[in-house]
């Protein structure tokens, strides 16, 4: 009996002994799965254009946001508190009774500028790391007129880095075009806000239920406010990618029992 308890013992041991072994495995693969980017960067040092995403990437990604919950400024100047956020207003009066005028006329335009005025400290500081790096490795590095350029086009975000390219005569290797392309449904969004702003200006309102029949994809959110403001959130029900502004047009003096708060509409 107490031979086949000993027995018995053993076994278990070497039970727990294999489980642990098999919980270390697991580990250690999730860790290189993880990791394994950075692991083959060590390994063999990243190209330019890939060593330029990864470096800019997470700036663009945390401006376009930033700016896509602020109206499309970094720093809203003319705008209204909405969730302990400044939203800036696109279409504004400060009158009763009028409709509104257009803060900015060329949307697309003005986001573009704000996104890359956010960027470009950290995007120099990249290019300049990628040049030294690439000349401690052997690259010629020759340079222009270094331009940093943000197009928001339909389906995707691009960040173009032009005037300067990296040659290496030993790997037989020359890079001068660099880009970074971001999925976004930013571009739908601003056309969007464009055509809900040309109603703001010319009849003071707009029907949001109309706006979502026609375009399924986006969940329109509109909530006025006691001043006569009102706040607008659009969001691609697919990508979650977002854009909110504020306007005030026809706005009527408190006690005329217009001011009601509206409750977003969601379909």
């Amino acid at each position: 009996m107490q031979f086949k308890s000993e027995k018995k013992g053993n076994f278990s041991k070497k039970g727990q002994v294999t489980i642990y072994i098999m919980i270390a495995i697991v580990i250690v693969g999730v860790l290189i799965f993880l990791f394994y980017p950075r692991i083959k960067t060590l390994i063999k040092p990243a190209a330019p254009p890939v060593y330029l995403q990864d470096c800019l990437k997470e700036e663009v990604e945390e401006t376009i946001k930033m700016v896509s919950s602020r109206g499309g400024s970094v720093e809203p100047v003319n705008a209204v508190m909405f969730n302990n956020e400044k939203v800036e207003y696109l279409c504004y009066t400060n009158q009763y009774y009028q409709t509104c005028k257009m803060q900015q006329p060329l949307l697309i335009q003005h986001i573009e500028r704000e996104i890359l005025e956010n960027i470009k400290p950290k995007a120099k500081v990249c290019i300049d790391n990628l040049k030294e790096e690439l000349r401690k490795r052997g690259y010629s590095v020759s340079e222009t007129r270094e331009e940093i350029s943000v197009e928001i086009m339909p389906e995707n975000i691009r960040v173009a880095v032009s005037g300067i390219s990296f040659v290496s005569e030993e790997r037989g290797e020359r890079y001068e075009k660099f880009e970074i392309n971001l999925k976004s449904r930013l571009y739908d969004l601003i056309m969007l806000t464009t055509s809900i702003l040309n109603w703001e200006t010319r009849y003071g309102d707009s029907d949001i239920t109309s706006y979502m029949l026609y375009y399924p994809n986006v969940k329109v959110e509109k909530y006025k406010q006691g001043d006569g403001s009102k706040i607008y959130i659009l969001t691609d029900k697919i990508t979650e990618d977002s854009l909110t502004f504020a306007t005030r047009s026809l706005s009527w003096p408190a006690g005329y029992g217009i001011g009601q708060t509206y409750k977003p509409v969601i379909v």
